[in-house]
């Protein structure tokens, strides 16, 4: 899409820039996604007043210079926020597409690749973000959920420090519940508490809870094979541990052969895991849903692999990392767990977790974007 085809003349009035031209060039304007239009004159907000400066199409008047650099300047001392917004105005602009600046928000407004005002209205709500600046996960869970309530998508921007920028859907997400696991079919066991881990060592009943919900990984064998009896222990991860001994299928003792409450199994996993009770929600969560959850992510940077049917059978389609609302993030780590999940055919699902809920995004590298 080309810009205005005429260079416009500027003034700079603290944060907007007034436009001075006949009504021909500020329709064009109009059309091309620029400014508004008040009782008295039409308005440029600085990022979009900076980036027609640099594209040679507008001619400021009012500062101390002309061109891109004044403009920057203003922007940077009344408006530092908004210079992500200027680099990824600027970037989508260069792409072809029509993106609008959105006052009052962090956001801009992207609309379909062709499109034009009037024609198709915007459908993408963009948000910048550095990628290593420290935010709260609850920020970007905000994001996500506001875009939700307009309809609209999430695309996430994430600029690097050489203004590289990379970009990522993100969107909410609420998997469908699909099987119930039969636990009536597992056996009573008992598990002996090693470390960070319970290991089963009766071979029988630990062949049959692999078979009837791939719980815990057979010991010594690398790919267990679905369907296959294994006369082996049987290894569970913490966190399973505690959601069999919830559910009543599995006690817990220590090597003394001391049983375990619930709240002293749950201090050994406090010990050995990092959030801990939000690990235990969220495996509960899926769990609960009918999936086979896997503590084997930690290779691709997340907490967990979720499968469908289960290993050996499917693929795991999503990679999931456990949150807090209050948890500090960087949109960088977010870009490189997200790459890792691109790269192995899985999805991106951050599972936040408050109190007792949980709220899932997901989210998709843009490859793409035009």
């Amino acid at each position: 899409m080309g810009e205005a085809p005429l260079k416009i003349i500027g003034h700079l009035k603290g944060e907007w820039v007034e436009v001075s031209a006949d009504q021909e060039i500020l329709e064009q304007l109009r059309l091309k996604g620029y400014g508004f239009e008040d009782e008295r004159s039409f308005k440029l907000s600085l990022v979009e007043a900076a980036y027609l400066a640099w594209a040679d199409k507008l001619e400021l008047f009012g500062s101390k210079g002309k061109g891109v650099d004044p403009l920057l300047r203003t922007l940077s001392e009344k408006r530092p926020e908004d210079f992500l917004r200027f680099l990824v105005f600027q970037d989508l602009r260069r792409r072809g597409r029509l993106v609008r600046y959105e006052p009052k928000t962090p956001f801009l407004r992207l609309y379909p690749p062709g499109a034009k005002i009037g024609s198709k209205a915007a459908n993408v709500l963009v948000l910048p973000m550095s990628e290593d600046e420290l935010i709260k996960q609850n920020e970007v869970l905000k994001a996500v959920l506001h875009a939700g309530r307009l309809r609209k998508r999430l695309l996430l921007a994430i600029v690097g420090t050489e203004s590289d920028i990379t970009y990522y859907y993100a969107e909410n997400f609420m998997p469908n519940k699909i099987r119930d696991f039969e636990l009536d079919l597992l056996p009573e066991a008992e598990g002996i508490l090693i470390h960070d881990r319970v290991v089963i060592w009766d071979p029988e009943i630990a062949s049959k809870f692999y078979l009837n919900g791939f719980w815990g990984h057979p010991m010594g064998v690398r790919k267990p094979k679905p369907n296959k009896e294994y006369r082996l222990p049987l290894q569970l991860s913490l966190v399973e541990a505690v959601y069999l001994n919830r559910k009543g299928v599995l006690r817990i003792r220590d090597s003394k052969g001391r049983d375990l409450s619930q709240e002293e199994v749950l201090d050994v996993v406090r010990k050995f895991r990092s959030k801990a009770d939000a690990r235990i929600i969220t495996y509960s969560f899926w769990r609960d849903l009918g999936y086979v959850v896997k503590s084997s992510a930690a290779k691709y940077g997340g907490h967990y692999l979720i499968y469908e049917k289960g290993p050996g059978i499917d693929h795991a389609p999503y990679l999931c990392v456990v949150s807090y609302p209050e948890e500090l993030i960087t949109p960088v780590n977010l870009l490189r767990v997200g790459r890792v999940a691109t790269s192995v055919n899985k999805t991106l699902v951050i599972s936040v977790v408050r109190g007792s809920q949980i709220l899932n995004y997901r989210m998709k590298w843009e490859r793409a974007l035009r």
